[in-house]
């Protein structure tokens, strides 16, 4: 009598496989949400501290540079990992189509 300890796979429904593909395109608006958060600071950092007459401003507006490309940063890591994690769930339940 040998078991496997691989689950039973069932197909994905349609409710589900619906569900799957919100999530994915709610994982792909937050993504663009994130990257249009780090041009707006990685624009602010740049525009700002041209026109800046205060040296204290200026090395501020010239930190959102680099905050910028790490909110870039975690928002494409964040999109991966989610990415990775539905892949994995809709690999575990094949579609019915």
């Amino acid at each position: 009598m040998s078991q496997s300890n691989n689950p039973v796979r069932h197909p994905l429904t349609l409710t589900e496989q619906l569900a799957a593909d919100r999530t994915r395109l709610a994982n792909e608006r937050t993504l663009l949400a994130y990257v249009r958060t780090a041009l707006g600071l990685i624009a602010s950092g740049t525009g700002f501290a041209e026109y800046l007459d205060s040296p204290s401003l200026r090395v501020v507006f010239i930190l959102f540079i680099p905050v910028g490309v790490l909110v870039l940063l975690i928002g494409i890591r964040s999109f991966l990992k989610r990415l990775k994690g539905l892949n994995e769930y809709t690999e575990e339940h094949p579609s019915t189509s």
